[in-house]
């Protein structure tokens, strides 16, 4: 298996992207070219804010950067500005917007562009296939059939017609025709990754959570740089954990020597907050010289930097720092180095390290928020208020940095007025969606004075699934910002008893009021935390 860094940044996408059948690959990062590409877009809609064509130029960029409400934002105008009589353009245009919803998990808004694009050219295939799966995620499963069937007899060896109705036969718990639809599909391409990426996805609505763990691994086994496999697999490990380390674990027993099974079982790990495991892990790939490469230091660093371990931490990201070369995100490592530095109490070299990670790429965001916490410790307030704001000019739809610099304002600068119309703004961003936790709305609202509804919002997250601890951590947070100090001791439990093991945010991280500061001094917080001593390796 060819273990190379092509593999390396599929995972690191993995790790932080939902994937869905139409979205194989990673994000493109911002460079040079890309940004002049969009200056002369600004240029040119300077020129002619009505030019669809430039529109749908842009939004196509902003798609493949992720940058998706940028994306249809554009799309709404170019629907608006191209003739009805064009519809070279309109058919691309509603396609795109139809993927950019689905990115977002706006299935309905997704189908209703999709059906737009197929009213314009009804022999599209990929448009079919994306109106079938649409219907599926939708749970409308003859809409979805008569679509998939549609689709198979414009062409009769599609793979992803045959396990789109495999998918639905798994959903009828016709496990039989589920079966036999697999095995058309793999006959049609045995040697092909993608047929095992198919089957697995079956096994998994059959909750054949093993099979599809192997059949995943198989992918990668036939073709190492799969764009969907580690997405999937990474996915996979959100719902059932067990069985993805089950089967990465089979798989070493299996081959010893093949560094990517240990790098992904560790990875996993650590996206999980399992960070000894990680650590054994991506030690095992350095101490018995399966592959060298400086990235494995930095996520070293990272575990350590979790664990409360800084000194370690430094250790291993100045050994990267040393070892990187020209493909590397050197950027991140300096970033990583900055944090590690703030945590043992060494601002001003936080922020040459910053400063740095900028040097190789100025327009991270990481590295931004990087300088901005160093200056902060370093009482340079106003600077710090000003760089969290270049990241809020370059991520608008990120909430964090509206938090940063509400806390910035309030807490340092004393302008309680101000910092209140940043939480005002995460709640007009409208971005609550199925993966609630994360659009941090319910902390928006608390801090914005509207206690009841934050609190509707975080009793609502802590009732989802929580496989990992994550959500009950920021439960935690919310509930000891709120001043329901027991409440807060609770969801720490239960965090804990999930194996959330990030020592640095339970006793260290104090950062943007989204942290546990104000029960750390209670005897009970102290007793919890020894309690999981195991979990972070003490």
């Amino acid at each position: 298996m060819n273990f190379n860094k092509t593999i390396i940044a599929l995972l690191f996408a993995a790790a932080t992207t939902a994937s869905t059948p139409h979205s194989s690959q990673a994000a493109i990062p911002y460079d040079n070219i890309s940004r002049a590409v969009m200056n002369t877009y600004e240029e040119m809609l300077r020129e002619n804010y009505r030019d669809y064509e430039v529109l749908y130029r842009r939004a196509n960029d902003y798609y493949h950067h992720e940058e998706y409400l940028k994306a249809i934002d554009d799309l709404d105008r170019a629907v608006k500005y191209c003739p009805e009589t064009d519809t070279e353009m309109l058919f691309p245009i509603y396609a795109l917007r139809s993927a950019s919803y689905w990115q977002l998990k706006r299935y309905t808004q997704a189908l209703d562009d999709i059906d737009q694009a197929i009213t314009i050219d009804p022999s599209n295939s990929a448009a079919l296939q994306m109106r079938a799966d649409l219907h599926l995620e939708l749970d409308n499963m003859s809409a979805a059939k008569a679509d998939y069937e549609r689709l198979r007899r414009m062409n009769p060896r599609s793979t992803e017609a045959l396990f789109g109705l495999a998918r639905i036969a798994a959903k009828e718990k016709n496990i039989g025709m589920a079966n036999e639809y697999c095995e058309m599909a793999t006959g049609l391409s045995p040697a092909q990754s993608a047929v095992f990426v198919g089957r697995a996805e079956v096994k998994q609505l059959m909750g054949d959570y093993n099979g599809a763990v192997d059949d995943l691994l198989l992918a990668l086994a036939t073709d190492a740089s799969d764009p969907l496999a580690l997405p999937k697999l990474v996915e996979m490990a959100n719902g059932n954990y067990a069985a993805v380390m089950t089967g990465l674990s089979n798989a070493i027993k299996t081959a010893p020597r093949t560094p990517l099974y240990y790098w992904l079982r560790g990875s996993i790990a650590a996206a999980h907050y399992h960070y000894v495991s990680a650590i054994k892990d991506f030690s095992h790939i350095i101490d018995n010289n399966l592959y060298n490469y400086a990235g494995l230091y930095t996520l070293l660093a990272e575990c350590h930097h979790a664990l409360g371990d800084y000194r370690t931490a430094l250790d291993n990201i100045e050994l990267a720092i040393t070892k990187y070369d020209e493909d590397d995100d050197v950027a991140h490592y300096y970033a990583v180095r900055s944090r590690i530095l703030l945590a043992l109490d060494d601002s001003e070299r936080a922020l040459q390290s910053a400063e740095r990670a900028l040097d190789f790429n100025p327009d991270s965001s990481e590295a931004l928020m990087a300088k901005a916490m160093a200056q902060l410790k370093l009482k340079q307030y106003d600077d710090a208020q000003a760089i969290v704001g270049e990241v809020l000019m370059n991520e608008p739809y990120n909430p964090m940095p509206y938090f940063y610099r509400a806390w910035i304002l309030n807490d340092f600068l004393n302008q309680p007025g101000t910092a209140k119309n940043y939480y005002t703004r995460v709640i007009d961003l409208g971005l609550d969606h199925s993966e609630r936790i994360s659009t941090m709305l319910g902390f928006a609202r608390l801090f914005a004075g509207e206690t009841p509804r934050a609190t509707a919002w975080m009793d609502e997250c802590l009732s989802q699934p929580d496989y990992d601890g994550r959500t009950h951590y920021l439960g935690a947070c919310f509930y000891a910002w709120a001043g329901r100090k027991e409440r807060a001791l609770e969801c720490m439990e239960k965090a804990l008893e999930l194996g959330y093991a990030n020592y640095h945010d339970w006793t260290s991280n104090s950062d943007a009021r989204i942290n546990v500061e104000p029960i750390r001094s209670l005897p009970r917080f102290k007793e919890l935390l020894d309690s999981y001593a195991s979990i972070f390796g003490k």
